[in-house]
């Protein structure tokens, strides 16, 4: 009665490698995805950084702070932006003051290469302030 038996498997030379293909498929996966994930951030990161700038242009033409009063020099100012954040040349920028509101869009198309896949990522931002908001 003092015996306890303790159940165990059998080690047969057939089972081998038994749990390799389940965490070759899961490392597999992982690796996809985070390269996926390490393609589209900075590309993501980017846009982010577009649109907090237009915002940010958007209030200060508004307002009409210095370097934001015209057109021509709105202009400028996303020529510094575009080339800070290396937005592509074929973005399309649109400014538009409608009495005390302003509209300001950007429109661009940016690749994202994924060996076997290009993605176009696009980009469609649009901020707009007005003058009596301040």
């Amino acid at each position: 009665m003092g015996r306890h038996f303790v159940l165990r498997r059998p080690v047969r030379a057939t089972e081998r490698g038994e749990g390799q293909g389940q965490l070759i498929a899961v490392v597999t996966i992982v690796a996809i995805i985070g390269f996926i994930i390490f393609k589209t951030l900075p590309v993501y990161w980017r846009e982010q950084n577009v649109r907090n700038e237009l915002t940010d242009m958007a209030r200060k033409y508004a307002i009409g702070a210095k370097g934001f009063a015209t057109e021509k020099e709105l202009e400028g100012q996303w020529l510094k932006i575009s080339n800070e954040f290396n937005v592509p040349q074929e973005a399309k920028f649109t400014a538009d003051r409608q009495g005390g509101k302003v509209i300001l869009k950007v429109q661009y198309t940016e690749p994202i290469n994924y060996l076997v896949y290009t993605y176009d990522w696009e980009v469609n931002a649009e901020a707009s302030d007005s003058i009596g908001r301040y």
